[in-house]
């Protein structure tokens, strides 16, 4: 029985590692990290066609933080999501419930027993519809020509488009006319690592990108109109 028990405690903490690796979600820096693997759950959601009508009134229970027209709040506490590719919404949503998104705020508001696999397809149908006039929250105004050229120049442009539209086909979401800083607080967390869920491409774009560039970049994408409104001379202002 001694020696049963000198064993248990040599491989004890071996095991302790083992189980630790295969229980926690994979974030990104992790071993087993994909940025886009479809999960089962997912995979479930993007086979339904949403419901716009029945995503306004399952959205009722997040109207608290983003509002009751989803437009967040100007200081960039909770985003702005009236327009937001659903397929962008679902990504979002199901990374938080498998952890692999860090967001302990949103994660008793989107646990299965809050929302369904139906209700997040119709949110995020419902979402994608909408559409703002409000003024959303944006930078100083000062850095915008350096925000474009640094937006531009460190390939921003691949996935997240010339106008900040993004890409719903490429889970790519749109930035344009989000809250100044929302979209500063999120890179800061994607270049940290903190927020779990992050592209390795947008990671190694920002680690070595200055406070200074990364706040002409974000008071750039704020000041882009948004991607249902046409571009017209003079929407930077």
């Amino acid at each position: 029985m001694r020696t049963f028990w000198i064993i248990a405690l040599v491989f004890l903490p071996a095991y302790q590692a083992f189980a630790a690796d295969i229980s926690a979600p994979a974030t990104i820096g992790s071993k087993g990290y994909v940025w886009n693997k479809l999960t089962p759950e997912r995979a479930e959601i993007l086979s339904k066609t949403g419901d716009a009508e029945r995503g306004k009134e399952a959205f009722r229970g997040c109207r608290g933080c983003h509002k009751q027209d989803a437009f967040g709040r100007v200081d960039g506490s909770y985003p702005r999501l009236t327009g937001q590719y659903a397929s962008v919404i679902i990504k979002q949503l199901t990374d938080i419930r498998a952890g692999t998104r860090l967001n302990p705020k949103m994660e008793p508001f989107i646990s299965p027993d809050a929302v369904s696999v139906d209700d997040i397809a119709n949110i995020a149908t419902y979402l994608s519809t909408l559409t703002t006039v409000k003024e959303n929250g944006k930078g100083p105004g000062d850095q915008v020509g350096l925000g474009e050229s640094i937006y531009n120049q460190r390939g921003c442009v691949k996935c997240h488009g010339s106008r900040g539209e993004g890409s719903g086909e490429k889970l790519y979401p749109a930035l344009a006319a989000q809250h100044y800083s929302y979209l500063l607080r999120e890179m800061e967390l994607i270049r940290t690592g903190a927020r779990g869920n992050s592209h390795p491409d947008m990671v190694v774009t920002l680690r070595d990108i200055s406070t200074n560039d990364m706040e002409a970049v974000a008071d750039y994408l704020s000041r882009l109109p948004d991607r249902h409104q046409p571009q017209v001379q003079g929407d930077r202002k």
